[in-house]
């Protein structure tokens, strides 16, 4: 469905604007809000349930991951290019420069665990990795070639042999979402329904928790801190998600931005079209013709 002219709703911070996808979770759908032109703006089904994962593949696509495995989008229409739903459990895909592409998920592919499959552009699994749990979320490759794993309470880092390099138990993490490697050793990551940001040093010890629920306004109804994006200029976008189905639109800010002070500089928001956001990918500034992803922290060409 295109938008059109439709007004791109309640943005604040009149200096700030900002083109982005959005998984709307409670409905199923994948958005494109562009603020500063708002004729490129669509919402699409995604086919599929659970939708959480969103990474740019290049050739202006985005890959979606969903339940029973990935889709690929049409940036500038919206169009469903490629769908591949031969799995149940899916809760992260990330391309690989090589073309291959990462499925995480629990009890997957008939794994009583955690597993990370690899499989190749026809869906061939060219390797399987398990790992110990029954529960996990986002999946983020380090520099070092590792994988944070967002599993509830920790975040676990592993290596593709299935070793744990690190585990990391976080007081007030529960089904955590997202976990950042940064270039110093830090981890940056968002805790789920604990509705906080938190950052690590190297060695699991907190450093700095953030934008907790009890400090943020009340309009905004911290409920569930889902995925996060990493701005060049330090500040980070968040999914604020709020409830599974239709319905919730007008239940707190559910997409803003914190600068370096934890303080909302800018917010979206748009009840008529909208449910309840769960993922982001910020577009600006990116070159959607090449892969990306955040093995630095920051968005960034892997080619």
């Amino acid at each position: 469905m295109s938008l059109g002219m439709l007004a791109s709703g309640a943005a604040q911070g009149a200096a700030i604007h900002h083109d982005f996808l959005l998984i709307d979770e409670g409905l199923a759908q994948l958005l494109r809000i562009n603020e500063r032109d708002p004729a490129k703006n669509w919402i699409v089904p995604i086919g599929h349930p659970q939708a959480r994962d969103m990474q740019l593949v290049g050739g202006g696509r985005v890959l979606i991951g969903h339940d029973a495995g990935y889709a690929e989008f049409d940036i500038a229409t919206g169009k469903v290019v490629k769908d591949v739903a031969t799995y149940k459990g899916v809760t992260a895909a990330r391309r690989l420069p090589n073309g291959h592409t990462l499925l995480a998920g629990a009890k997957l592919a008939g794994e009583t665990s955690v597993v990370v499959l690899e499989v190749d552009s026809a869906g061939a699994v060219k390797a399987r990795t398990t790992f110990p749990g029954t529960y996990v979320r986002l999946l983020r490759e380090t520099a070092q070639g590792t994988w944070l794993m967002m599993n509830d309470s920790m975040i676990r880092e592993g290596d593709r042999s299935g070793r744990i390099v690190h585990e990391w138990k976080v007081p007030g993490f529960v089904h955590a979402w997202k976990a950042l490697r940064l270039p110093d050793g830090r981890t940056l990551a968002s805790a789920g329904y604990g509705a906080f940001m938190v950052e690590l040093d190297a060695q699991g010890r907190e450093l700095r928790r953030f934008a907790e629920k009890a400090k943020m306004p009340a309009a905004v109804n911290a409920n569930f801190y889902a995925t996060f994006q990493l701005l060049p200029n330090g500040h980070i976008v968040l999914a604020n998600w709020q409830q599974h189905g239709p319905g919730h639109g007008a239940e707190g800010v559910q997409l803003f931005e914190l600068d370096a002070q934890a303080r909302i500089v800018w917010q979206w928001g748009d009840p008529k079209i909208m449910s309840s956001l769960q993922g982001v990918l910020v577009l600006d500034g990116l070159d959607t013709a090449k892969l990306h992803d955040e093995r630095t922290g920051v968005m960034a060409p892997l080619e």
